[in-house]
């Protein structure tokens, strides 16, 4: 292994001709001139570090908004299912952005890939609303939709409060996705209303998760003294085919309809029988299908209307209306009740849709097709938009049930609020226009909303909420792309961006081989890998062939996330490869195949040894390019320079970068990329000029690289001759300005994950993860869409690891094993947890007897063989283990500071039941 710092600077001969001796660097001014851009003291409120690990601290920031306090104009929270369009829910409580009928996201106003449509400045802030009546290009379609509360007084007056900012005087919302939830009141109404809104998102369950629907339920509650006569209305404009207008394409039409105590009103568009020469009918124009308004647990004293915004009362099954193209047509459904004083009840309504035929501006994925019709996931599962709302009533407990019973689970925890929110928020991304599931199985994205095609492995590897949340979706990207229709069974080349591109990525292809192992451990059993391991392992020798040394350290051009290819080693892209050989490693070992792993392991061992030798100048790794001819980071401090080992971290593979080392370099990247005013450094560095802007003068953020000895003169070739101009994106040479989430996250995560609970490394990752969340602070811009290049980006997705390591979770479905090590209040500790087959909550708390621990399932099973368990000060010498209450019979060892407990024999453990471990002296 390696040797300790002490005596190092004589190890590194082969850099000082290249490089200034770490020992020069000064920390009065870690940057000539830049001392106010990136002090060493990051001058961090007491309180808000505080906050950092302090569930209900006064600065533990959820996620909240209201008309009182502000932040209510930003919010754009998706609430549809997986893969079925964008629609967002606003902080009044209005659905918007209706882009639902097709991708219609665009780029082709700006001109080429300038800086707007990139940075914080060209994204969505609020509800557009289009002029005339006319469809707004980016707006998806201005759908007249809203609810109202209708109360009739004594005397007989009927007053109507439309269910948004304009109707009552206080409107707050609190968004815990996937539900969000606002609240209206007002001192001159007698009821209060509280609206839950979210699409069925029920982990492990990928089917009832992706459900082309959002509820919107409605619980009003009589705060009066009186009884109160309500009326709540919904209401929905036909906005089928809604890209056209011209009548002799045909008609639109609403019915009512009544069936298993759901009232519906479906709205279609009617094909004419014979359309102009020249055009298409309208079920091969985008937006064919239907939608659908309807209401749960339907009474009596229910209305409705085809062609008003206000229903009729009683409802008419089977009433009808139908207009030309041209002219708008809102239907109607409504509810009926009365309150007693004190007395409150819930009106559920359902937004659905059915769109099934993926038609994007330019045709560029039915291209993907080879000229075959890509079709939504959900085409085969329902007729139209009426059958998906029927599915949902017949399925009402399970979905609606299991989605708050997550949600219930998520937040029952004693982490902060800020850290779940900001952990679950980016998964939001599979509910937008970046991800779909086809119905051919595959699902597949962008990087982010229509940009970047192919589910890149560059960017898509870092995500690790999908994996965790939904890992039949990853095990289906691993089997029908990465080793299907992406792969190169000659080479074992993973093309990057699928089928689009079968061109290599150093990063993606590591990532690949890594997110195979960590599909593995997120399985049952061993099915997935014995399918995909021919195909694993032809794409590992490929790695391989791009090390002749096999000395664990690539040298020659490794192209990578950053839309470049570096040649030389460095930290980076080694250690990533490094990782993807420890994961060989590991599946080898389950595949039998012996030989293979100890090849895998004889190289990652040399790189874990040659790495820290070539590139690691005393305090952080670095890269050494041949020239300066192409873009470099060369001396810099760059973001991912240990990446690998923080990947085998999120994974629990072995190690790849000795300890001592890894954790010196996590604390260079604090002091010398985290910013307190990363916004200003990317205008005021000069050294590069044309980033993207993501954060604003005054928000902090983690550079992505930086040179503490100089350098960055050198870092893009001709940078010195570039006319100082911050309105034109540069390419890649542009990036290492910029802060963005995804990679602040993984650093982030890293950091948790090497700290001690209750360490300064541990604070210093949460203050990065935190300083995202508070740049994405409703008052601010929208909380639940993180920017790259585009719109909900994938690779903040890492976002989740961050909340995996505050856990230090780890699990080994095939294996039956599980294991937790806090670094967050391990003393009394709660948190939720995703398995292969099921989720649930684990609990903690320690003291002067020992360690106690309880793993309780709430959905699905829990195959439990193996448990592991950080003691913090426990021996840790006996253990005792009850499942449901009755002894099991275990035996406890230590090993490297881990508490190691086997059960005898292993337990399937269903929902609702609970085994409980005790640790003592």
């Amino acid at each position: 292994m390696p040797e300790s710092n002490d005596g190092k600077a004589m190890k590194y001969n082969s850099m000082m001709v290249y490089m200034a001796c770490a020992a020069q660097i000064t920390t009065s001014a870690i940057f000539a001139g830049s001392e106010s851009l990136i002090p060493e003291d990051k001058q961090l409120d007491p309180a808000w570090v505080e906050s950092l690990t302090e569930r209900g601290h006064p600065l533990d920031a959820a996620i909240r908004a209201s008309t009182e306090k502000g932040g209510l104009d930003y919010i754009g929270m998706p609430v549809g299912g997986i893969g079925c369009g964008q629609l967002y829910l606003s902080g009044g409580g209005q659905l918007w952005l209706w882009d639902i009928f097709k991708s219609n996201y665009t780029r082709e106003s700006v001109k080429g890939l300038s800086l707007s449509i990139m940075t914080m400045g060209g994204h969505y802030s609020e509800p557009v609303q289009s002029e005339g009546g006319v469809y707004s290009d980016r707006n998806g379609a201005d759908v007249d939709q809203g609810f109202v509360l209708q109360i009739t007084s004594a005397d007989g007056t009927v007053e109507s409060r439309p269910l948004n900012r304009h109707g009552f005087s206080a409107v707050a919302f609190r968004g815990e996705y996937p539900i969000g939830r606002v609240s209206y009141t007002d001192d001159s109404v007698p009821v209060a209303v509280e609206l839950e809104a979210f699409s069925p998102f029920i982990p492990l369950d990928a089917k009832d998760s992706a459900l082309p629907v959002t509820v919107m339920a409605f619980t009003v509650e009589n705060r009066s003294t009186e009884p109160v006569q309500l009326s709540l209305q919904g209401y929905l404009q036909n906005a089928v085919n809604p890209y056209d207008q011209n009548p002799m394409l045909g008609s639109r039409k609403n019915t009512l309809m009544q069936q298993d105590g759901l009232a519906t009103l479906l709205s279609t568009s009617v094909p004419a029988d014979t359309v102009p020469e020249g055009l298409n009918g309208l079920e091969q124009r985008h937006g064919w299908g239907s939608m659908a308004l309807s209401l749960l647990g339907a009474s009596e004293g229910m209305g409705g209307s085809t062609d008003t915004a206000v229903p009729a009362f009683p409802f008419k099954n089977g009433a009808a209306a139908t207009t030309a193209l041209d002219k708008k047509l809102i239907g109607s459904l409504g509810q009926r009740f009365t309150l007693e004083p004190g007395e409150q009840e819930t009106v559920t309504f359902l937004v659905s849709w059915y769109f099934p035929l993926h038609q994007e501006r330019g045709g560029f994925l039915n291209m993907m097709a080879e000229g075959t019709t890509v079709n939504r996931h959900y085409k085969p599962w329902f007729t139209d938009a009426a059958d998906v709302a029927q599915y949902v009533g017949k399925n009402t407990e399970r979905l609606l049930g299991g989605t708050r019973l997550w949600n219930e689970t998520w937040y029952d925890s004693t982490l902060p609020v800020w850290l779940l929110d900001r952990a679950i928020v980016p998964i939001d991304t599979l509910a937008t226009q970046t991800f779909f599931w086809f119905d051919n199985g595959r699902p597949w994205g962008w990087e982010g909303v229509d940009s970047c095609e192919g589910t890149c492995t560059h960017v898509w590897s870092y995500a690790q909420a999908m994996a965790r949340l939904f890992p039949e979706l990853e095990r289906r990207l691993r089997e029908i792309t990465d080793y299907g229709v992406a792969f190169d069974e000659a080479t074992g080349v993973i093309g990057y961006r699928g089928d689009h591109s079968k061109n290599v990525a150093i990063d993606g292809q590591a990532g690949t081989i890594i997110r195979t192992w960590r599909e593995h451990t997120m399985s049952p059993d061993n099915a997935f890998l014995e399918r995909v391991w021919p195909q694993t392992k032809i794409a590992i020798e490929f790695l391989i062939s791009q090390d002749p040394d096999q000395d664990g350290v690539l040298e020659d051009s490794q192209a990578h996330t950053l839309d470049a290819s570096w040649s030389g080693p460095m930290g980076w892209l080694s250690s990533v490869y490094c990782g993807a050989l420890r994961a060989g490693e590991q599946m080898a070992l389950v595949m039998g195949d012996d030989a293979f792993a100890y090849t895998c392991g004889r190289i990652a061992d040399s790189g874990y040894e040659t790495i820290v030798e070539k590139v690691y100048n005393g305090e952080y790794f670095i890269h050494l390019p041949p020239n300066n001819d192409q873009i470099n980071t060369g001396t810099g401090s760059h973001i991912d320079q240990v990446l690998g080992q923080s990947w085998a971290m999120q994974t629990g593979l072995p190690r790849v970068l000795p300890k001592e080392e890894t954790v010196s370099a996590l604390n260079a990247l604090w002091k010398y990329n985290v910013s307190p005013d990363a916004g200003g450094y990317a205008i005021k560095h000069t050294a590069i000029k044309g980033h993207r802007v993501y954060a604003a003068e005054g928000e902090a953020g983690m550079l992505m690289t930086t040179w503490p000895t100089g350098g960055a003169e050198t870092a893009v070739p001709g940078m010195s001759e570039r006319v100082e101009d911050f309105t034109t994106w540069i390419g890649p040479g542009g990036y290492f300005d910029e802060c963005m989430t995804g990679f602040e996250y993984q650093a982030a995560a890293h950091m948790v994950y090497e700290g001690e609970p209750g360490s300064e490394l541990v604070k210093r990752g949460l203050a990065v993860a935190r300083n995202v969340h508070d740049r994405y602070a409703p008052d601010k811009r929208n909380p639940f869409n993180e920017i790259e290049c585009g719109d909900h980006y994938a690779r903040a997705m890492a976002g989740y690891g961050v909340f995996l390591a505050a856990c230090g979770f780890e699990v080994n479905g095939p294996q039956g094993e599980i294991g937790f090590a806090p670094r967050i209040s391990p003393e009394d500790f709660r948190a939720p947890f995703t398995a292969a087959e099921g989720w649930g909550t684990f609990s903690q708390t320690i003291d002067e007897k020992g360690l106690q621990a309880k793993l309780h399932v709430k959905w699905g099973a829990l195959a439990v063989q193996t448990i592991r368990l950080n003691p913090v000060g426990v021996e840790a010498k006996n253990v005792t283990v009850s499942f449901n209450g009755k002894p099991l019979a275990a035996t406890v060892k230590m090993k490297q500071g881990t508490a190691v407990i086997q059960l005898k024999v292993p337990v399937r453990m269903l929902e609702h039941q609970e085994l409980s471990v005790v640790l003592a002296h």
